[in-house]
């Protein structure tokens, strides 16, 4: 089973609002205090849109989510508070950039500068200790309803492990579940975690059976690690052997094809440059605001 961490403020980063002034004296915030008011803003586009629901998800999703600055994040809700008087925000919430208040406030990795322990109560990750070598956050338990810093230690290769680090992605290989202090292999650092063990990224050839093991951004495990090909290759192999520019005939040719313009038919995603196809015609991608307010409904 593969657990993923360290999204940060996920829907935040998918939503994109625009830059307002910070007023820049408010207090700290809690993340359920964020939480709250933060869904409260999109009540009136769930009830615009039909769908339905009391929130209860979308307070538990960014009540997890914890700040690095708290006095910041105080600063990011204000912003969108102001923001969603507008009245096309409901139409235009998902288009528009993300406040600098917010980048800096649920910033990745920002964390570890604190002095408090892994385990001890806290608000946001700048008051949590990252330790010597690694990154700390302040993350929320479900089953305590509190939330608490986590320190996540970046080992060496043949040491024990419970995930790995994946640019601002954590990928577990088990449930961390009561655990205040994890032992992380980093690809920045040429190493992953395999079956519980960090060991070496494996060059192109090697045998590997883990997606993450593979040297590189352009490759891909298929029994051994192969380098991903552009259209016009076979991708036999599967939807992952094709670079970023081509996608997968999966049911017919095999092969790589290039990504479809605007216009153009379409019967998925995946196949258009945009990575949007609207009604089988790729389109403008309005980013993810469709699934981001169902997120915020439920």
């Amino acid at each position: 089973m593969r657990l993923f961490a360290g999204l940060g403020l996920i829907t935040l980063g998918l939503l994109s609002l625009p830059v307002a002034c910070s007023s820049g004296d408010s207090g700290g915030i809690s993340g359920q205090e964020f939480a709250a008011r933060y869904c409260a803003l999109f009540q009136p586009c769930c009830d615009q849109a039909g769908i339905p629901g009391d929130q209860t998800g979308c307070k538990q999703l960014f009540g997890f989510v914890g700040a690095s600055n708290s006095s910041v994040a105080a600063d990011c809700i204000g912003e969108y508070e102001e923001l969603a008087k507008a009245p096309d925000w409901c139409d235009t919430f998902s288009t528009l950039p993300e406040p600098e208040s917010c980048k800096s406030a649920f910033a990745q990795g920002g964390g570890g500068n604190g002095t408090k322990p892994p385990g001890a109560e806290c608000s946001s990750d700048d008051e949590c200790s990252a330790g010597a070598n690694g990154e700390a956050s302040c993350s929320y338990d479900f089953d305590t309803e509190k939330e608490y810093c986590e320190r996540r230690n970046f080992v060496a290769v043949g040491e024990p492990c419970v995930g790995t680090r994946d640019a601002g992605l954590t990928v577990f290989d088990a449930d961390t579940s009561g655990q205040y202090e994890l032992s992380i292999c980093n690809r920045e650092d040429g190493l992953y975690c395999d079956s519980g063990v960090c060991a070496q990224l494996i060059a192109l050839g090697g045998e590997c059976t883990d997606y993450l093991s593979c040297e590189g951004d352009d490759t891909y495990c298929q029994t051994t690690c192969k380098q991903k090909v552009a259209p016009g290759g076979s991708c036999v192999d599967g939807p992952s052997a094709c670079d970023e520019g081509g996608y997968c005939d999966t049911y017919g040719t095999q092969t790589c094809l290039e990504r479809k313009p605007n216009g153009t038919a379409c019967d998925s995603n995946e196949e258009c440059q945009s990575r949007y196809c609207d009604v089988d015609v790729c389109d403008d991608n309005p980013g993810l605001g469709g699934l981001s307010l169902l997120l915020l409904c439920q």
